[in-house]
């Protein structure tokens, strides 16, 4: 006889190895197949639905009486469509509250990192940073970590990798001035690429898809090393806060400092890093299989904001602003069209130009506002790359064609618009 049951908490295909040797080790049973998360068992009447279940339930995974069935089609493997709802409404209500707390986004609170910052300093960065790790390299922590037994190697391995990685990088950085350094064609392609790779192991984590790495089955040791070699990797990844260290790392002049200082920035990264991947892998029982959800969830949400960082960096804007409402209008000032704001955290402003005439920007700069993620304005289209300091900052360029841009910080974790336009009655008319 055959049996189908849905077995919540698999994630990978060790659970399914793991799941299958179990069940297997009962006489009753002759064979296991395993498609995401229901399995298929070929059995004799002898066998009890409760022997099946405490099998798998010892094991720390998830099943029940109404989870068994003779009916292939009875149970839905993918993840319930109010279970999906349910954790994005609570993680949009988790950073709406975060905002509302503090007043801006938590995630681009970096320390600006400058010549004139301590080696101590500079672990602290790492731990203030650390907040902005699990907002963007979330996801690849959790896929790093994310398919081994219930123990903290994989954890471990990752982020001696981020050291090793982030300590040579630091060190070739000091001594062979910006060799490293990517363009933004390249950064983007390389944030597209991972964020595709983050979204495919969403869907499959959900239920959606599955597919195997056939090259890393049945070879157990290539696979548990898996993580440290993501670990490696993640040191090369377009990461805000990394340029920043790099650059840093290249204005020591030495191998040893930059290895050095670099050195100090990840290990003041790896506490919240390593605290989450060890929460992930100690969690036993239903508490495992909710974070597997929610991780689930997490993970194709992050994969979509690095998705669209990638594309940005790529100057393609998928959520430009074409009602312009909120932009703020340029002024004619003795033939300059002047257009001024203050800095916020979150935010540079929206602005509306007239095509052929010369701007001033200037940008009114708070200290308790500037951060190491808003503190430099790009403007590809009119080669800008401008730090901004306390006090009044003034950008000027002339536009000369009607077009749409996107103006970012240095991170492009901050984007704004510019409308150029040409209509001097409109212009005219908002003064």
């Amino acid at each position: 006889m055959r049996k189908y049951v849905k077995i919540d908490g698999i994630h990978c295909d060790h659970c399914k190895k793991k799941i299958s040797e179990a069940l297997l080790k009962n006489k009753n049973i002759f064979k296991v197949e395993i498609d995401n998360n229901i399995a298929t068992i070929d059995c004799n009447e002898k066998i009890k639905n409760k022997d099946i279940i405490k099998i798998i339930n010892d094991l720390d995974y998830f099943t029940k009486e109404e989870c068994i069935s003779d009916n292939e089609n009875k149970h839905n493997q993918r993840i319930k469509l109010y279970e999906f709802l349910i954790i994005v409404i609570v993680i949009l209500l988790v950073n709406y509250l975060i905002y509302k707390m503090f007043g801006y986004n938590i995630f681009n609170v970096i320390p600006t990192i400058d010549s004139n910052i301590t080696y101590g300093m500079l672990f602290v960065t790492g731990l203030l940073t650390s907040i902005h790790c699990i907002s963007m390299c979330g996801a690849i922590n959790l896929i790093a970590i994310y398919s081994d037994k219930n123990n903290i190697k994989r954890p471990i391995f990752y982020n001696l990798g981020r050291l090793i990685s982030y300590t040579l990088l630091g060190g070739i950085v000091g001594s062979l001035g910006g060799i490293l350094e990517l363009n933004d064609t390249v950064k983007g392609f390389i944030i597209i690429i991972a964020s595709c790779f983050m979204f495919a192991m969403s869907l499959k984590m959900l239920g959606i898809i599955d597919f195997h790495f056939k090259c890393f089955r049945n070879k157990r040791k290539i696979k548990t090393n898996n993580s440290f070699l993501i670990g490696i990797l993640n040191g090369v990844m377009p990461c805000g806060p990394l340029q920043a260290m790099q650059v840093y790392a290249l204005s020591t002049g030495s191998f040893f400092k930059g290895a050095f200082s670099m050195f100090l920035f990840c290990l003041g990264t790896i506490p919240l890093m390593l605290f989450i991947g060890i929460l992930f892998n100690i969690l036993k029982g239903k508490w495992k299989i909710v974070f597997n959800k929610i991780a689930s969830v997490l993970i194709l949400i992050l994969s979509l904001v690095m998705l669209n960082r990638g594309l940005l960096y790529l100057n393609i804007d998928l959520f430009k602003n074409n009602n312009y409402d909120g932009f703020t209008i340029a002024k004619l000032e003795d033939s300059v069209q002047v257009v001024e704001f203050d800095l916020s955290y979150n935010n540079y402003q929206d602005i509306i130009l007239q095509k052929g005439i010369p701007v001033k920007m200037i940008i009114h700069v708070d200290k308790k506002y500037l951060t190491g993620c808003n503190n430099e304005i790009i403007i590809n289209e009119f080669n800008i790359k401008q730090k901004l300091k306390v006090g009044d900052n003034i950008i000027e360029f002339t536009p000369k064609e009607e077009a749409t841009i996107t103006y970012t910080c240095w991170m492009d974790m901050i984007k704004n618009t510019i409308k150029v336009i040409d209509d001097k009655d409109y212009f005219e008319g908002s003064e």
